[in-house]
């Protein structure tokens, strides 16, 4: 018997096997559930929302684009660990090609707990770019001519 529960933004499955006796299979389940709920817990790092970084761009649409992980980052760790400090890096794609579309991987954001990575979350562009056409590009490079801008 599998069963899965999910409390406080943590989900925890169990399985128990070899037991006939459907009675005794879910207080099992239940106190494996139970066990795990007690002792971890799960703390979210940044929301799928949440602007890591922001990558400048070049011969596109737009100049910059904000970057974003791919889904809400949480780490799973022992209630008993009161304060942890967690390191974050960002790894961005060293060649990005253009055109982009939107939920595209630019790069990752490595969550590390004393040099071991914990965690790998692709980041992702939130709105599509296109790569900037001649004419759009010489109007641009004009224009920052005139600025002063472009020497």
């Amino acid at each position: 018997m599998s069963v899965t529960a999910k409390r406080d933004n943590l989900r925890l499955v169990a399985i128990v096997l070899g037991e006939a006796v459907s009675k005794v299979r879910n207080e099992e389940t239940t106190a494996l559930l139970d066990y795990g709920f007690n002792l971890y817990k799960s703390t979210l790092i940044h929301k799928k929302t949440d602007v890591i970084d922001t990558i400048e761009l070049n011969k596109s649409s737009v100049s910059k684009v904000n970057v974003y992980p791919k889904e809400d980052v949480t780490i799973i760790s022992k209630k008993s660990e009161v304060s942890v400090e967690y390191t974050k890096e960002v790894s961005l794609d060293k060649d990005i090609k253009l055109p982009l579309n939107k939920g595209d991987a630019v790069g990752k954001l490595i969550i590390k707990y004393k040099d071991k990575t914990l965690k790998e979350i692709e980041l992702i562009v939130d709105t599509d770019v296109e790569k900037q056409g001649f004419i759009s590009y010489f109007f641009k490079t004009f224009g920052d001519l005139l600025k002063g801008d472009v020497i």
